[in-house]
């Protein structure tokens, strides 16, 4: 992670009152799947992505898409640092998506094949997998290599895929789940795999991080007692440092259409 943007996170705003706010209506609602709003820890991994795509996208008229961004938090955060064509672009029309979609304003495009993105060609200048890659293939139907071959079809020449949250295959959180038998992704990424798949769509690297070491209940326990931000940053500082690196929880990668 850059050391810089983590600092910033304990100097700037830091996007609390807008978590409070989802965290609202999550409770009020019961909204499932919600637990990366609501835990601090991965909230603030939100806003140093969204600060992060600052600094790689100057341009505020630029046309990004939150790729399968759920309740929209991504496009909201987005929104809130000047970014005015972000759109969340989702497959389902979950039971409580308009919640959010009222509550925040939030611009909306509908997909129907998990394989193609409704979208014209070379027309968007960013397109950002949070936590949606690993997900591809859970419904029989999707495929990687495809999906990452549309998202090259539609970006502009020089146009950058953000993908974050990704998991490791050796990640600490995963691993504890397998062994204690709680809910785990199904499939989890080596770099080698990674590098081949972004390759073969005809993506290049430009920015690659291996992050996140402590798993994220451990993460938000520590939070409550802990300054979040000094935390976030003693945790990216053993991530990189081996051999707590080797367990690693998530890629973050930034990739250029060739």
């Amino acid at each position: 992670m850059r050391a810089d943007l983590v600092r910033e996170l304990g100097r700037r705003e830091t996007f609390e009152e807008l978590r409070q706010e989802y965290v609202r209506i999550i409770d009020t609602h019961q909204v499932p799947y919600a637990e990366n709003i609501k835990a601090l820890s991965d909230w603030l991994i939100y806003v140093y992505y969204g600060r992060l795509i600052a600094e790689f996208v100057p341009e505020k008229e630029a046309r990004i898409i939150d790729w399968g961004g759920l309740y929209g938090q991504v496009t909201k955060i987005l929104r809130g640092l000047g970014y005015q064509n972000v759109f969340n672009y989702l497959l389902h029309h979950t039971t409580h998506y308009p919640l959010f979609r009222e509550a925040f304003s939030l611009p909306t495009l509908w997909g129907q094949d998990p394989n193609r993105l409704e979208l014209e060609d070379g027309s968007i200048e960013v397109l950002i997998s949070s936590g949606v890659l690993e997900h591809v293939r859970e419904d029989g139907v999707g495929d990687e290599q495809l999906i990452l071959r549309e998202i090259h079809r539609v970006l502009k020449a020089g146009g950058l895929l953000f993908i974050w949250n990704l998991p490791a295959r050796w990640g600490s959180s995963e691993l504890l789940a397998r062994v204690f038998k709680k809910w785990h992704h199904e499939y989890c990424f080596r770099k080698s795999e990674i590098l081949d798949l972004l390759g073969g769509a005809g993506f290049q690297i430009l920015y690659w991080d291996k992050h996140k070491f402590l798993p994220g209940t451990v993460m938000e326990w520590l939070g409550k007692r802990i300054d979040p931000v000094r935390l976030l940053q003693g945790d990216d500082y053993l991530s990189h440092w081996f051999p707590f690196s080797l367990l690693a929880r998530d890629y973050a990668i930034i990739a250029e259409k060739k």
